[in-house]
């Protein structure tokens, strides 16, 4: 077939190596990446001991260095395949020696600090290599004598029919769209194989198999190409930033997706498959038109839609039945559109791709990846003075507005000039898109809890043995997300009901994992779930299905007072071999001075849950021995279990080097406790409280 020719329908969807290595570049460099910019949550977490300032400050400079190592990668070379190469192999080596140094920590060593520093650098490395691979591919050439590949002149004979010019960098920003796209959402994937508890955090062999695989196929690929060249490639790279805060937040966030939707998990995952086949099939279709068409449809879709999902949506009241299934949909639908709004915001002409330029657009990206993410989280300590819940509609308005322009301009664009640039096939959309929606639906196994109770054995009568734990989105101080640490606590315990506070479904700052989901399928139990300062943070019950199904659940919403932060309480009543206990967990708010607010929350709790017959109470106080909290709940008729029957001295956080009593569990009069323990355990700042009780009509 020759350069004039036009491919037909069946050569367009076919596979081709010159469409598929690169999108697979460009795939697992942005999975590596996304979960890179995850795990920056935790350790900035980290930074918060020492401050706002410190963590805002850290933050930025972290995320504004990938122009500093651009610099130090390519400075005055030509971007070319044997410097992404270069690029690409030191990301790898940043990523597979902070795995390794989390094996180490997991087997004891003190390397917290050291994983710390590198986990930051390897995020703003990893800013910078996504940067120079989407500029290379977006105008990679002709294969050198180098590495020749006969077919990979796309100018030559099996090229597609030569476009406009417009056609030209409409395929520039499909190629990078389509890549950066389909590997947000691999990364979303295989999140979820891991039981959305990432590779990164994990010392198993299941951590160690994932991140081989995915970069070494990254390191392959980067291999393969070494010997092409690049051509100008895209412009306005920066417009990655406020497209990564958005899909490692929400779009490509399965955890996000169920929680916001009140949905169970398996459908979220779900959903990441769907969204893969719709943007392997929107992008390359709209990529490969003449004219780029309307440049106001996926931006506007974007733009609302992102507005609905935080917007429309309570942070404590979840949509009902159709409305959840309704915003599941539209999440589904708006990753495909934020690639073709990324695809249309890189449609404009190209310039040489130097190293000053890209290390700029590498710093942007970063800035504009973290500002949207870490502004978003600092709501819930330092209260923006505008709702917090329009930084990410301002992230989606940053990334459609360049849309919108380019694609005004593009429309005007002469469509004379000859072709210089391949537009991507369907074929390796459809490899990769297939690829991503097989791990979705593995993941969907590795997402799913029971929900009813097939059995239900004997126990003494009233005798329970419960444990509560404030689990601080299950962020340790090394830091880490331990989360089997979580599951083996839990499980060794021997407790019927848990307890739980600050359970984090999707949170950035806590790793993006769904720890209600997690922790009830790793140990066995089932949970019950209710937001708090947004429908991703809340508190928890666990249950064992032994006893049987929790009754009455009840979510009380509790009074914001003096801020900073939404608090609530749920309560459920469980049967203690036919004693009905009522059991509730609470998180009251934090801050010294917040007294007066905890007093009204306290207040209201009891009023919509006053103590009558066996009850506990427990959970994250934020108050101490002696404080007016403590005497209201005692003046209802509750006794402390720690001064009944443990040990009053005991403190309870920070976890390492306890310095406080301020979490509680607390029994009326028909509740004895016959032990209490307060647990030296650091998976989170908070020690587990585990008492066995015995309750009466």
């Amino acid at each position: 077939m020759s350069a004039a020719q036009p491919a037909s329908p069946r050569s367009a969807a076919r596979p081709d190596r010159r469409d598929l290595v690169p999108l697979v570049l460009l795939a697992t460099v942005t999975a590596v990446v996304v979960e890179l910019v995850r795990s920056s949550g935790p350790l900035l977490d980290h930074a918060f001991t020492a401050g706002v300032v410190t963590v805002a400050l850290t933050a930025l400079a972290t995320y504004a260095a990938p122009g500093v190592l651009v610099v130090m990668i390519a400075a005055r070379l030509e971007l070319t395949g044997k410097v992404v190469l270069l690029a690409v192999a030191s990301l790898v080596v940043a990523r597979l020696a902070v795995q390794g140094l989390g094996t180490a920590i997991a087997a004891g060593v003190d390397l917290g600090l050291v994983r710390y520093g590198v986990g930051l650098a390897s995020v703003a490395l990893g800013i910078g290599v996504l940067v120079l691979v989407a500029a290379f591919v977006s105008g990679a050439g002709r294969e050198t004598a180098a590495g020749a590949d006969p077919g990979a002149d796309e100018t030559g004979p099996g090229a597609d029919a030569a476009p406009s010019r417009t056609g030209v960098v409409l395929a520039r920003g499909s190629r990078v769209a389509l890549g950066v796209t389909l590997g947000a959402l691999l990364a979303a994937a295989l999140s979820t194989v891991l039981g959305t508890w990432d590779a990164y955090w994990r010392a198993d062999v299941a951590g160690w198999v994932v991140t081989v695989a995915v970069t070494g196929a990254a390191g392959t690929c980067a291999w393969l190409l070494r010997g092409r060249t690049a051509l100008p490639g895209a412009r306005g790279l920066w417009v990655l930033g406020p497209f990564l805060a958005l899909t490692v937040q929400a779009l490509a966030n399965p955890a996000f997706a169920a929680s916001q939707a009140g949905v169970a998990l398996p459908f979220a995952v779900a959903g990441v498959a769907v969204a893969a086949a719709l943007t392997a099939w929107l992008v390359p279709w709209a990529g490969r038109a003449s004219r780029p068409g309307s440049p106001w449809a996926a931006p506007a879709l974007l733009v609302v839609g992102v507005a609905v999902v935080f917007l429309a949506v309570p942070r404590t009241d979840g949509p009902g039945t159709v409305g959840g299934w309704a915003l599941l949909v539209l999440l589904v639908l708006l990753a495909p559109a934020a690639a073709r709004t990324l695809a249309l915001a890189l449609t404009r002409p190209a310039r040489p791709l130097t190293w000053l330029r890209l290390a700029g657009a590498a710093s942007v990206a970063g800035l504009t990846t973290v500002v949207p993410l870490l502004g978003y989280q600092l709501e819930y300590d330092v209260p923006l003075p505008v709702p917090h819940t329009l930084v990410p509609v301002a992230a989606a308005v940053a990334l459609a507005v360049p849309a919108v322009v380019a694609g005004l301009r593009a429309r005007g664009t002469p469509e004379a000039a000859p072709a210089t640039t391949r537009i991507p096939g369907l074929g390796a959309a459809a490899v990769l898109a297939a690829v991503v929606a097989v791990l979705a639906l593995v993941g969907t196994s590795q997402a799913h809890v029971p929900t009813t109770t097939s059995a239900v054995a004997d126990y003494p009568v009233g005798e329970l043995r419960v444990l509560d734990w404030n689990l601080h989105y299950g962020v340790s101080a090394d830091p880490s997300v331990r989360l089997d640490e979580m599951v083996t606590t839990i499980e060794e315990s021997g407790a019927d009901v848990v307890t739980l506070q600050e359970v984090s479904r999707g949170w950035v700052l806590g790793g993006g994992a769904d720890m209600a989901t997690y922790l009830a399928r790793a140990t066995g139990m089932r949970v019950v779930f209710v937001p708090a300062a947004d429908r991703q943070f809340g508190n928890a019950i666990l249950w064992d299905p032994l006893r049987g199904d929790l009754a009455d659940v009840a979510r009380h919403a509790l009074p914001y007072g003096a801020g900073p932060q939404e608090r609530s309480a749920v309560s459920a009543t469980v049967d203690a071999a036919g004693v009905p206990v009522r059991v509730t967990s609470v998180h009251l708010q934090h801050r010294e001075e917040s007294t007066p607010t905890r007093l009204d929350q306290l207040a209201a709790l009891f009023a919509e849950e006053p103590v009558e017959g066996a009850t506990v109470l427990a959970g994250d106080l934020n108050a101490e021995p002696g404080w007016d909290e403590i005497a209201l709940v005692e003046e209802h008729g509750l006794e402390s279990g720690q001064d009944v029957a443990g040990d009053p001295d005991a403190l309870t956080s920070p976890a390492v080097a306890p310095a406080h009593r301020i979490d509680w569990m607390f029994g009326s009069d028909t509740v004895t406790f016959r032990s209490f323990a307060v647990l030296d355990v650091t998976a989170s700042d908070h020690r587990p409280l585990l008492a066995e009780i015995r309750a009466r009509d």
